[in-house]
């Protein structure tokens, strides 16, 4: 995997829109390089380990993700449907929200700002754009947790393993 401190990807700079894209476990930037992956329900990104545990159940969606440092995210579906998601990372609220009734494509809103949006593909691939806000609406490590975490919902392959 490419070392964190290479500089930050599109949301993280000049604004500009980028997309990612989950294959497999692995999360490529759009030069191709892996910026994060799952292994054994551990997501590596930016130094950082994440354990994840999920519950895919037909009545109820809930994903958590614990930190190196202790520190917990959750996403949980918000209605009957997992048509709308909240996550907390940390002090950060989001909303998760599918853009069509017909479609699995969401958007991540933060604040009633649109920081990014997924697109589920049927071959199992996930694109992720990103770069609609600055670090402080989206920081690198919420923006790849919030991403797992769809794809563990909504992608056609529910459980990609290598």
């Amino acid at each position: 995997m490419v070392d964190a401190r290479r500089p930050k990807a599109g949301i993280f700079g000049s604004h500009t829109e980028e997309t990612w894209v989950w294959l497999g476990n692995e999360l490529f930037d759009e030069s191709g390089e892996v910026i994060a992956d799952v292994r054994s329900d551990v997501l590596y990104v930016d130094r950082e380990r994440l354990l994840i545990e999920s519950t895919p159940s037909t009545m109820r969606f809930r994903c958590r993700a614990t930190l190196s440092g202790g520190e917990v995210y959750t996403m949980t579906q918000s209605s009957f449907s997992v048509g709308e998601l909240t996550a907390v990372c940390g002090p950060r609220t989001y909303l998760l929200k599918r853009v069509s009734p017909w479609r699995k494509e969401r958007a991540i809103i933060n604040n009633g700002v649109e920081v990014a949006r997924l697109r589920p593909m049927t071959s199992g691939k996930v694109e992720f754009i990103v770069g609609a806000a600055d670090n402080d609406a989206l920081p690198f490590v919420d923006a790849v947790f919030l991403s797992w975490a769809c794809v563990l919902v909504d992608s056609a392959v529910r459980r990609p393993r290598i």
